[in-house]
């Protein structure tokens, strides 16, 4: 977010202020019934990794308000990622093109109907309470679209006006899940807020995913197929991203991975992305190429003793699974985005999005011994544990 953008946002954001009547009108949300908080929409329309991201909030909401409706408006992967979970009741699957990776701003991408038909069920819905951590004023239009009287976002990028508690932007040394707890504030003196729980979980909260036991015999089946023994060290590489500028060479993950299996008997698993991407690697280890649904992705990875992958959504998956993680950036920001669970490892300074700076093989293998060191002494002190 530069200076000229920010600079640009607010005169446009006093603009719409002024302009903020017409979709008063046309979209004046309800008043609080006084029956407290009875169904709650969490708004996250981007990527996987934004999703897995917002899992913490999930987890305190249905701690603090056991009973009540809770439903994601995402993109469609949401229901897949979620399943098992228990964390939502419903996902309310809607894909926003102003969320697309190429051509966001065609014309033709923008259907009208599809959008009115989404607001008048989002309005009959009757949702109590929306929350958004986006800091984006399209995302603050959806919420006060939906009608619900009670709206928590930020009041950053416009819009905050159209909630009705606006938080400032968090300090950049914050975590993104931190910016989605921090939307739990404004429930804590709330009158309307009352909660039926017992208040939250406690402990810190990390991201979270659940597989099923036959997910996981079945992928284990499908990597036998493959020749990948049961007590294999499995090196999983992801070498895509949906922003290609996130991608560091396959010739370095090659490398890496060929390191890494030197005098230990295993294999690489390295998983292709719906375009396939990193087929091409050519790795001198013994290695098996994987396509997978996401369920079948998720699974598979609960295989692995170590993830080396792009700031992506694999690497959000793997941490929320308990893999251990070694996440590269090239671009962007890790302080936000990097891998939240404990002992996970990131790589790379990140930047801003004009430009990318690549790691070393050395930092990448480095990070990658150690996971895996720390992935084999768990598997083994978990081995003892269970042994008559």
């Amino acid at each position: 977010m530069t200076r000229r953008k920010l600079a640009a946002l607010k005169v446009a954001d006093v603009l719409a202020r002024g302009a903020s009547l017409i979709p008063r009108i046309i979209w004046s949300p309800r008043r609080d019934e006084g029956k407290g908080i009875r169904k709650i929409l969490v708004i996250e329309m981007w990527l996987i990794g934004d999703v897995v991201l917002a899992t913490p909030l999930l987890q305190a909401l249905r701690a603090r308000f056991p009973s009540a409706h809770i439903a994601l408006l995402a993109k469609p992967h949401a229901e897949e990622l979620l399943r098992h979970s228990g964390l939502v009741d419903e996902v309310i699957a809607f894909d926003f093109p102003w969320t697309a990776t190429q051509r966001k701003y065609r014309p033709g991408r923008y259907d009208r109907r599809a959008v009115t038909s989404l607001i008048g069920r989002l309005r009959n819905e009757r949702f109590d309470l929306t929350m958004d951590c986006r800091m984006d004023v399209r995302s603050n239009v959806v919420a006060f679209a939906t009608g619900a009287p009670h709206r928590i976002g930020y009041n950053f990028g416009g819009g905050g006006y159209l909630l009705t508690h606006a938080l400032p932007a968090s300090p950049d040394s914050l975590h993104k899940v931190d910016d989605w707890l921090a939307l739990l504030k404004p429930l804590d003196n709330a009158s309307w807020a009352r909660s039926d729980g017992a208040g939250g979980p406690g402990g810190r909260l990390t991201p979270l995913l659940r597989v099923t036991d036959d997910e996981r015999a079945k992928a284990r089946l499908r990597l036998r197929s493959l020749g990948v023994l049961d007590d294999d060290v499995v090196v999983g590489i992801h070498a895509g991203a949906s922003n290609p500028r996130r991608r560091w060479p396959l010739e370095d993950f090659a490398w890496v991975a060929d390191s890494v299996l030197a005098g230990r008997r295993g294999k690489a698993l390295i998983f292709l992305d719906p375009e396939r991407y990193g087929e091409q690697m050519s790795l001198g280890c013994d290695a098996r190429f994987l396509s997978t649904t996401l369920r079948e992705l998720m699974a598979s990875l609960t295989h692995c003793d170590v993830l080396i992958c792009n700031d992506s959504g694999p690497m959000h998956i793997a941490d929320a699974l308990g893999v251990p993680v070694v996440g590269v950036f090239t671009t962007g920001n890790p302080v936000w985005h990097r891998p939240y669970g404990e002992n996970q490892k990131t790589v790379g300074r990140g930047t801003g999005h004009d430009f990318v700076l690549y790691p070393t093989r050395d930092e990448v293998l480095t990070a990658a011994e150690e996971q895996l060191s720390r992935s084999l002494s768990s598997f083994a002190r978990k081995r003892e544990s269970t042994s008559p």
